[in-house]
């Protein structure tokens, strides 16, 4: 094949069936100058056995180039993608996690779009279902009305311009603008804030080309205690911005970080924080938080 286009990076953690689903939809894109690369971050000889036995099984039954790290001791998922970009071949590097899948033209679509467009960075839309395939949400990006930065970091400290697997990035870029943070909760979001700071060009992708889990009965790093600091430390970093946005968009940024708390607590099963929590994110923003739960309904 060649020096590959663009390097997909899946960094693996204790997940087998779906690793080989999204695997087999690497198998499946229409764009073949790719390169996979697989970041077993498992830290373990039982574990790094399994990956290396299913990186083996699509090597042999498939042209899928693909590359395997193996993560001694264990980095998380924001230090692995970092491991994986690094030994990236790709001018172009774009993510999937261990979870999700890509439909056929994923890569394809992004690169060209990038190409067109000459972006350094680029996100697209974004599909969620729930463990038994049922659609919950698209994900997509209205209020993209202008791709000025001001506009970006205003749209991006509202909404969140994220999900990993939507990203696209020009390598060097991502280089350039120093990765991900070494942080398991929103690493996303302060790469995109990177980005959007770097004073890149920026592409946006009107269409859904992913397929991405929400876990409703897993637990892990995005939900529980873990998830709660994660947002307050991002609430923290959000609030230097308030400057730039007015009134209303400080009041909408308030009620979602309680919303997400809220919701946060209710997993948890903490009814009188879930409670509390709903309450302060209603009354920053009464409209927008009725809104915000219809939507989700």
């Amino acid at each position: 094949m060649g020096n590959p286009i663009v390097s997909v990076i899946v960094a693996t953690y204790r997940r087998e069936k779906r690793l080989r689903m999204a695997l087999k939809s690497l198998e499946k894109q229409l764009c073949n100058a790719f390169e996979v690369i697989v970041v077993d971050d498992n830290d373990d000889v039982k574990w790094n056995e399994k990956i290396q036995a299913i990186v083996e099984s699509f090597e042999k039954r498939s042209t899928l180039q693909i590359r395997l790290l193996i993560n001694h001791p264990n980095l998380g998922s924001a230090e692995a993608r970092n491991c994986g970009i690094k030994a990236a071949k790709g001018k172009y590097v774009t993510f999937l996690d261990d979870d999700d899948v890509y439909l056929p033209c994923k890569i394809s679509n992004q690169y060209n779009e990038m190409k067109k467009k000459g972006a350094d960075y680029c996100i697209s839309n974004l599909s969620l279902f729930n463990e038994k395939g049922k659609l919950l949400e698209v994900r997509t990006r209205p209020y993209l009305l202008s791709q000025e930065a001001d506009n970006l970091l205003v749209c991006h400290l509202k909404y969140h311009m994220t999900a990993t697997d939507t990203m696209m990035f020009k390598r060097d870029y991502l280089l350039e603008i120093g990765m991900f943070e070494p942080i398991d909760v929103g690493d996303e979001y302060y790469l995109m804030m990177k980005a959007i700071n770097g004073g890149g060009k920026f592409a946006y992708l009107n269409r859904s080309d992913v397929k991405a889990l929400v876990h409703t009965k897993e637990a892990g790093l995005s939900n529980g205690q873990g998830k709660i600091d994660g947002e307050n430390a991002l609430y923290a970093f959000k609030k230097d911005f308030f400057p730039m946005l007015d009134v209303s968009g400080q009041r909408y940024v308030k009620m979602r970080h309680h919303a997400v708390l809220a919701f946060a607590y209710f997993r948890m099963g903490n009814i009188y924080m879930f409670i509390i929590e709903n309450l302060k994110s209603f009354f920053n923003s009464p409209i927008k938080f009725v809104k915000l739960i219809l939507h989700l309904k």
